[in-house]
């Protein structure tokens, strides 16, 4: 099972961290490997879906359903591809008014798609996708009128 973790350091409120990931809408802004999101729900909760249109292999682009597996306000989400086992584990916590972030994306196979990708996301791959990610969140808050940030080390 492929996986990679990452901690970092986010220089916004954890309110602002929080809105971004409990908002969908807003992962294509951010996320790096969210292109689109239809079928939002109204309200994120747990067991809550949305359709996330994401990069696939040799340049396609493949739409699947997301469920909220693990919530958690302010504090922690899990999203999980219900057709290849992909996921997104986010933890958050207060730090002197800015962020902590824990992040792990992997890939907990299901059925024939998820040996798929569980095959083609390396540990480099899943790498860059939480980069990505990290980053996005804090261009974002930067756009909200908070400074950047660094990935702790």
């Amino acid at each position: 099972m492929p996986t990679w973790q990452q901690q970092s350091l986010i220089e916004a409120p954890v309110s602002r961290v929080w809105a971004l990931l409990a908002d969908p809408a807003s992962y294509p802004a951010w996320a790096g490997d969210a292109i689109s999101v239809t079928g939002r729900p109204t309200k994120i909760e747990k067991g809550a879906t949305f359709e996330q249109t994401s990069p696939g292999p040799f340049g396609s682009q493949q739409t699947t359903t997301f469920e909220v597996e693990e919530l958690e306000d302010l504090h922690e989400i899990k999203l999980r591809c219900q057709m290849s086992g992909y996921y997104s584990h986010w933890r958050l916590t207060e730090a002197q008014g800015q962020t902590f972030a824990d992040v792990e994306i992997g890939v907990e196979p299901i059925g024939v798609h998820g040996q798929v990708a569980r095959v083609m996301m390396t540990k480099k791959q899943l790498r860059q996708v939480t980069e990505e990610s990290l980053d996005g969140l804090r261009r974002a808050t930067v756009g909200s009128g908070h400074p950047g940030a660094q990935a702790a080390t």
